[in-house]
C-alpha cells in the first residue's frame, strides 16, 4: 500500500489506496473464514454464561418498562428521582422481547449472537483491505492481534448494551478500512446513538483517521465517511424521544463538574493504569501497530495509535475501544510471518472447532438456571418483603448500587430504590460517600432520611454502622447488613 511520502504501507485503517489496481487473482485464504468461526465461536462462548452483571438487572427493568408504559421522562425506580435518559434504549427493548420470546435462556441467546457477530467482525478486521487482494497476510496476522483483543474484552462480554456497541465499532472500522460506501456509515452510526454512548468514541476515532490519512496523503482524503456518520448520529439522536438529547448528553455532562465528579465515582471509570492486568494486551497491541507504521514511515498514524492506547489507559472500559481500533495496525505488523492462511486442509478442522465452540455455547445458554443471583441479598430481601421493609412507596431503602439495580430488577416501578445504575448526580454522590465511607457518611443517611439500609458485610460503612449507636443491626443475611431505623425497628424482629 503506499501513500503520499511512504512506501509499502501495510493494510490497516487510515491508508488511501485510490489509486491502486485492483489484481486480477484474488488469493484463496480459507483459512481466514475458519479464523472467523473460532473467534466468534469463542466470544459466544464468553457471552453465554448465566445472567449476574448488576447494570444488566436495569437495562432489562428499562426494557420492561418501555414496553408496558413507553419511555419515562425522570427515573421511575429510584425515590430520588433525577432526569432519565436512556442511552441504550434499543438495547434495553431488545432484552425485553428476547425475554418474551425465551425467558433468561432468550436474553441469553441474543447476548451469545452479538458475541459472535463480534468474533467474526474482528477477523475481517485483522485481514488486509478489501482493495488489497493480493497483500500478503499470515496466520500470526491474524491470531495475534485478534486474541489480544478477545482476551481485552474477556470481562465486557456480558449482556450490557456495550457489547453491541463494540460490535458497532468494529463494523463501522471494517466500512472504514475497506473503503465501502460512505453512506453505510449513516445506519450504523444512526443505530448506534441508540444502542450506546460508545458511538462518541467511534466518531473520535473515525475523525482520527481522516485526519492522518489526509496528513499523509498531503490533501483532504476520507473526509466523506466522518461526514455520513455525523449524519447518522443526528438521525439517531432525532429517531429517541426526547429529540437529539442522546446527541448533547454526553456534552452535557462533560461540561458539568458535578456530573463530571459523579461519573468517576463508577469503578469503571476509574483509569486502567499499568496495574490493570488488560493494560498490557492494549500496550502490546499498541507498540506493534506504531512498529508497522513506522516501517512506512507514517508518523501521523503512529501518533495516532499512542494516542488511542492512552484512550484505553484513561478508564478500564475505554481499554476495549482502544484495542478495537488497534487491531487493523497491529495485524500489518506480522503479515507475512510464519504460516499463510491458504491452507484447505487445516482449514477444515479449524472451522469444526469454531462451529463445535458455538454448538457449545448454545447449549450452555440454554441448559441450566439463567440467572446467577448469588452476589445479590435475595434472602435479604424475601426477608424485608416479609415484613412490607421493601417495594413500598412509604419505605425508603438505601443500599449500594448493585443491590438498588436488584431491587429494579425484581419490583419494577414499585422498586423505590435510592441509587441504581443511571441515579441523578445527587444521588450519585450521595452514594458514593455512602459506598466509600467518606467523611460525611452520616450527614448523607441524614439527609436522605432512610427506613432501611442493606450494605454487603464487607462494605466500609458497615463497621461505622455498627458502631454508631444510631443505627443497630436488624439483621444478618447471607452476608448482608440489613438495619432499621428507630420508626421502623418494631418490623424488623
Amino acid at each position: 500500500m503506499t501513500s503520499s511520502g511512504a512506501e509499502a504501507a501495510p493494510a490497516g485503517i487510515g491508508s488511501d489506496r485510490t489509486a491502486d489496481p485492483e489484481p486480477a487473482v484474488r488469493p484463496a485464504r480459507p483459512l481466514l473464514g475458519a479464523l472467523a468461526w473460532c473467534a466468534a465461536g469463542a466470544v459466544a462462548l464468553m457471552s453465554s454464561a448465566p445472567l449476574s452483571d448488576n447494570s444488566f438487572l436495569t437495562h432489562l427493568a428499562t426494557g420492561r418498562l418501555l414496553q408496558e408504559q413507553g419511555l419515562p421522562s425522570s427515573n421511575p425506580f429510584l425515590f430520588t428521582g433525577g432526569d432519565f435518559p436512556v442511552p441504550s434504549w434499543w438495547f434495553s427493548g431488545a432484552l425485553a422481547v428476547a425475554e418474551d420470546l425465551g425467558g433468561g435462556a432468550g436474553i441469553r441467546l441474543l447476548v451469545l449472537a452479538v458475541g459472535a457477530a463480534l468474533g467474526a467482525v474482528l477477523v475481517a478486521l485483522a485481514r488486509p483491505e478489501r482493495r488489497d487482494v493480493a497483500a500478503r497476510t499470515s496466520l500470526l496476522a491474524v491470531l495475534v492481534p485478534v486474541a489480544l483483543v478477545i482476551v481485552t474484552l474477556s470481562p465486557f462480554t456480558t449482556p450490557r448494551p456495550h457489547l453491541a456497541g463494540f460490535l458497532l465499532l468494529a463494523t463501522a472500522l471494517v466500512l472504514w478500512r475497506d473503503d465501502r460506501s460512505a453512506w453505510w456509515m449513516v445506519p450504523v452510526f444512526a443505530t448506534w446513538v441508540n444502542v450506546h454512548g460508545t458511538w462518541l468514541y467511534g466518531l473520535v476515532v473515525l475523525a482520527l483517521l481522516a485526519g492522518c490519512a489526509s496528513i499523509e496523503a498531503r490533501r483532504l482524503v476520507r473526509v466523506w465517511p466522518v461526514v455520513t456518520a455525523a449524519a447518522g448520529v443526528l438521525l439517531g439522536g432525532l429517531l429517541y424521544p426526547e429529540r437529539l438529547r442522546l446527541v448533547v448528553l454526553p456534552f452535557e455532562q462533560l461540561g458539568d463538574e458535578r456530573a463530571r465528579e459523579a461519573i468517576s465515582a463508577y469503578q469503571e471509570w476509574a483509569p486502567a493504569g499499568f496495574a490493570h492486568p488488560l493494560t498490557w494486551a492494549v500496550v502490546f497491541l499498541g507498540v506493534a501497530a506504531v512498529v508497522a507504521l513506522a516501517r512506512c514511515r507514517r508518523w501521523p498514524s503512529a501518533v495516532a495509535a499512542v494516542l488511542l492506547v492512552g484512550l484505553g489507559l484513561s478508564a478500564g472500559r475505554l481499554l476495549p475501544v482502544a484495542a478495537i481500533s488497534l487491531l487493523p495496525w497491529a495485524a500489518a505488523t506480522f503479515a507475512g510471518t510464519g504460516p499463510g492462511l491458504g491452507s484447505r486442509r487445516i482449514a477444515v478442522p479449524v472451522r469444526v472447532a469454531g462451529i463445535a465452540l458455538l454448538l457449545v455455547a448454545v447449549v450452555a445458554a440454554l441448559r441450566g438456571p439463567a440467572y446467577d443471583l448469588s452476589r445479590y441479598p435475595v434472602a435479604a430481601v424475601d426477608w424485608l418483603e416479609q415484613r412490607g421493609l421493601v417495594a413500598d412507596p412509604g419505605v425508603r431503602v438505601v443500599s449500594h448500587v448493585d443491590v438498588g439495580n436488584y431491587l429494579v430488577w425484581r419490583y419494577g416501578t414499585d422498586a423505590h430504590a435510592f441509587a441504581d445504575d443511571r441515579p441523578s448526580v445527587d444521588a450519585m454522590l450521595d452514594h458514593r460517600s455512602l459506598d466509600q465511607a467518606r467523611s460525611d457518611w452520616a450527614q448523607v443517611l441524614e439527609r436522605v432520611d432512610p427506613d432501611v439500609v442493606v450494605f454487603r458485610q464487607d462494605k466500609p460503612l458497615v463497621p461505622l454502622l455498627d458502631g454508631s449507636g444510631s443505627w443497630p443491626r436488624a439483621a444478618t443475611i447471607d452476608g448482608f447488613a440489613v438495619y432499621c431505623a428507630p420508626r421502623v425497628r418494631d418490623r424488623c424482629v
